[in-house]
């Protein structure tokens, strides 16, 4: 149980712990054996760096993230909602959230992603400096890069809080009902699994997998088949984290935590029956539109999975303080702000190196790690900043 007064470690080490696969992800992009570069767009590349050593377990590795990690993000970023808007109010809440989202996804655009990406374009064979690259990022619209999340959160945060002011007088009664949920975490997870396929199918059918888009304009930018997706797990976490994370669903005497072994199996099996029950003789010999909705639902099983796995995981166990842990949680917000420059030029440096490629993941992973709480740490010291990182 949380002692009165004291930051929850399971919530914190789950968002410290989901920064750290983010930056796991991203450093294993370059190695991954479906990798490839586009010397002519490279932004329609699949990653800023792509190496020419490969190895086929970052394909199982980096898709398991994918499946889920960001969904969870905005459930954990959810949780905090409207905790906040009772302590500061509708307008309060906007302002701290345009200053703590808004600001610094603005520097990592227009400084942080340029220097990121430039390690990109020199990939590309072109002669052009860094002054004449920025200016042509400039003329053509910033990449939002990594900081997509960022933006896209702060959109919700606002409209939701826009959204709540006519509603708020039946949030007692949706309190209620989701602190009646701490025993019935499979019929929780039942209903968020027919609902993430209903805001999920419809886009991916529509949009495909990898379709991006802007919101207005550049770098608001998203991607299409996911964006109702986020949306959902944002709105299930601010629900969830409405009355209490101690109370509900999230509650550690709960049915979830107690059965977080259980929960971690499933979370397991769902994912190796995405990759594997496609490839199964008797299933390549359907048709592809067929194969094509066993997948996306396997997909959709796999990522709410995996979702209530690291949920039942993070509030079963009994997680003791450590300080090194702690700091990189007081470091977590900056350290996906900044790692994207550190990951590109460490690939950049190893590129084509005759090293294989776990060693460069390790070593890109460790030096992003690294340099990015490092980072953290220097800014953090910076009173004006450290009231809003």
């Amino acid at each position: 149980m949380k002692e009165p007064g004291k930051r929850d470690l399971s919530i914190d080490y789950l968002r410290t712990t989901l920064t750290l696969m983010v930056l796991g992800h991203h450093s294993s992009l370059a190695y991954t054996t479906f990798a490839h570069f586009d010397k002519q767009h490279m932004f329609r590349s699949t990653a800023p760096v792509v190496d020419v050593t490969r190895w086929v377990f970052f394909d199982y590795a980096e898709n398991f993230n994918d499946v889920f990690f960001m969904s969870l993000m905005f459930f954990v970023s959810g949780l905090f909602v409207y905790p906040a808007l009772r302590r500061h109010g509708t307008f309060g809440f906007m302002r701290d959230r345009l200053l703590r989202l808004g600001l610094p996804f603005a520097f990592a655009v227009v400084i942080l992603m340029p220097i990121a990406y430039y390690a990109s374009w020199q990939l590309t064979g072109r002669s052009t400096g860094f002054v004449d690259f920025y200016r042509l990022l400039a003329e053509g619209g910033f990449a939002a890069g990594p900081p997509w999340f960022v933006w896209l959160l702060l959109f919700f945060d606002l409209i939701l809080a826009l959204i709540l002011v006519p509603l708020r007088r039946w949030m007692p009664l949706a309190e209620r009902s989701v602190a009646s949920l701490r025993e019935h975490a499979f019929a929780t997870f039942v209903i968020v699994l027919f609902l993430t396929a209903l805001v999920y199918l419809p886009l991916l059918s529509r949009y495909g997998f990898g379709a991006w888009t802007d919101f207005l304009t550049s770098p608001f930018s998203f991607q299409i088949s996911r964006i109702g997706l986020y949306a959902l797990w944002f709105v299930f976490g601010f629900l969830i984290g409405a009355p209490g994370i101690a109370k509900g669903l999230l509650a550690c005497e709960g049915s979830l935590a107690r059965h977080w072994r259980l929960w971690i199996w499933g979370c397991i099996l769902a994912y190796n029956a995405l990759v594997f029950i496609p490839r199964w003789p008797l299933v390549r010999q359907l048709p592809a539109s067929t194969q094509g909705v066993l997948e996306a639902v396997l997909w959709v099983i796999s990522c709410v999975a995996s979702c209530f796995g690291f949920l039942a995981l993070f509030r079963g166990i009994e997680l003791t303080s450590r300080p090194w842990m702690n700091s990189l949680t007081r470091s977590a917000y900056v350290m996906y702000l900044v790692h994207y420059v550190y990951i590109t030029w460490t690939q950049r440096l190893m590129l084509d190196l005759p090293i294989h490629a776990s060693i460069k993941f390790l070593f890109v992973f460790l030096t992003t790690v690294l340099l990015s709480w490092l980072t953290a740490q220097v800014v953090l010291r910076i009173p004006k900043l450290k009231t809003i990182l």
